[in-house]
């Protein structure tokens, strides 16, 4: 992670331990030091994150994951992946985990999968090897770019 900056004032604020440091140099200070250091470090504490990652609604305090993810520094941090594709003139567009309406691969494989469904029934490992090749080559191109097309219209429009 990169440097934080924070407040009306624009602090910058390190997330590792400087190299000098006694007993952590160059180690990654954690969520509570970095909570503490903004001066927002409740008195009761706060735990890491909520249980099953399922936080109240309506809430941007009931722990630590929550409390950060809602600082503008944090939200506005790109990942490193992200940086380094679009730093190359790329566009990256990260689709939603297992979302098979969406993510145009899980359709490209749902039409393979309904192909194959229909090839002749065979216990040779050889013969239902050749059976999934042909079905991937067999999903015609147009499909695959309608779903592509398809999912770019949808991004386009939330």
């Amino acid at each position: 992670m990169r440097n934080g900056i924070f407040g009306p004032n624009q602090i910058c604020q390190e997330f590792y331990y400087p190299l000098n440091h006694p007993t952590m140099p160059g180690w990654f200070k954690g969520m509570e030091q970095i909570i503490r250091e903004r001066s927002l470090w409740p008195e009761k504490g706060i735990l890491a994150q909520c249980p099953g990652f399922k936080c109240p609604p309506g809430r941007t305090d009931c722990c630590c994951r929550r409390l950060l993810f809602y600082h503008p520094d944090f939200m506005a941090q790109k990942s490193e992946l992200e940086e380094f594709i679009t730093a190359r003139g790329h566009v990256c567009d990260f689709y939603p985990k297992f979302h098979c309406e969406l993510n145009f691969i899980e359709q490209y494989w749902g039409a393979v999968k309904h192909l194959y469904r229909s090839t002749a029934k065979t216990a040779d490992m050889d013969a239902m090897e050749q059976n999934v090749l042909e079905c991937l080559d067999e999903v015609p191109l147009l499909q695959i770019r309608r779903y592509v097309t398809r999912r770019r219209k949808h991004k386009s429009s939330t």
